[in-house]
C-alpha cells in the first residue's frame, strides 16, 4: 500500500512526458531488484490527485522480504510517495480487477481566508457550504446507475454502469468532506460530482438537480468539475 502528494504529479499511470507515480515506483524497484517490473494499480489517480490508501501489485522473485523490500523502496522513492506496506499475495491477485469497492474523499474548505497548510489538498471555496443539502443531494448518486452525465466522453459508453455504495458529505472543522464508496469510479467522475454538490452548497442549484443530471446521461449537462487538489484516494476494499 502507498500514499502520495500527487501536486507535483502529472497522475499514476506513466506517460511519455511528465513526472508520474508509476514510473517513480517502477525506477525505485529496478534500483531494489535491479529488473524492470509491470505494476497494477487499483486506481489511476489524475494529474495533482493524492492517496492515502493506494495499493498496487507486481511479480517477484520473492527474495525480499515484504519488511525489507518497504524499507529498500522508502529508501530511493521520492518525498513525496511512500510505501506504507507490502504483503505477499496470491499468483491471481490483481490490485485493480481484485477489488471490490474504493473510498475516496473530496475535500472543500468554506472559509473567506484561503488555506496555506492544506494548500494543493483541498477545494477553496470563500463562503459557507450548506451540508445539509449537499447531503440531500448525494442520496440520489447511491445505487446502480449510468454514470454518463458525471464521467469523461473518453470512458467506453458499455463501461459507464457502475455501483455506488455510498454518498455521503459531512463537516470536520473548517473542512466539508465528500465521501464515495463504489465498486469503481469512471475518469473524472469524483470531480464531476464534487462540482455539483458545490453548486447546491452555494444554493446555486436545488438538491434535486445532482439526480436530474445523471437521469439525463447526457455529459452535455455535466456541472463545473471540481479542482484535482481536493481529491485524495483514501481505501482500497478486498
Amino acid at each position: 500500500m502507498l500514499e502520495y502528494d500527487g501536486s507535483n504529479f502529472a497522475g499514476w499511470q506513466q506517460q511519455a512526458h511528465g513526472r508520474t507515480v508509476e514510473a517513480e515506483l517502477k525506477k525505485a524497484l529496478r534500483a531494489v531488484t535491479g529488473k524492470d517490473h509491470t505494476v497494477y494499480a487499483a486506481g489511476r489517480t489524475d494529474a495533482g490527485a493524492h492517496a492515502e490508501g493506494q495499493v498496487a501489485n507486481f511479480h517477484t522473485d520473492g527474495r525480499i522480504s515484504p519488511r525489507r523490500l518497504t524499507a529498500a523502496l522508502n529508501a530511493r522513492l521520492p518525498g513525496d510517495v511512500s510505501v506504507l506496506s507490502a504483503e505477499a499475495v496470491a499468483d491471481d491477485f490483481h490490485a485493480r480487477y481484485s477489488a471490490r469497492w474504493r473510498r475516496y474523499r473530496y475535500r472543500y474548505v468554506d472559509r473567506t481566508s484561503r488555506p496555506a497548510l492544506e494548500r494543493g489538498r483541498c477545494w477553496h471555496i470563500p463562503a459557507p457550504l450548506d451540508v445539509e443539502t449537499m447531503s440531500v443531494g448525494a442520496r440520489a448518486l447511491i445505487g446502480k446507475h449510468d454514470w454518463t452525465s458525471y464521467c469523461s466522453a473518453s470512458e467506453p459508453a458499455r463501461d459507464r454502469v457502475r455501483e455506488m455504495r455510498s454518498a455521503q458529505v459531512a463537516r470536520r472543522g473548517d473542512f466539508v468532506e465528500l465521501e464515495l464508496v463504489a465498486e469503481g469510479f469512471l475518469r473524472g467522475l469524483v470531480r464531476s460530482i464534487a462540482g455539483a454538490l458545490a453548486e447546491v452548497g452555494r444554493g446555486q442549484r436545488p438538491p434535486e438537480w445532482v439526480g436530474q443530471v445523471l437521469e439525463a446521461r447526457d455529459r452535455r449537462q455535466a456541472p463545473r468539475t471540481a479542482p484535482a487538489g481536493g481529491l485524495t484516494l483514501m481505501e482500497v476494499i478486498y
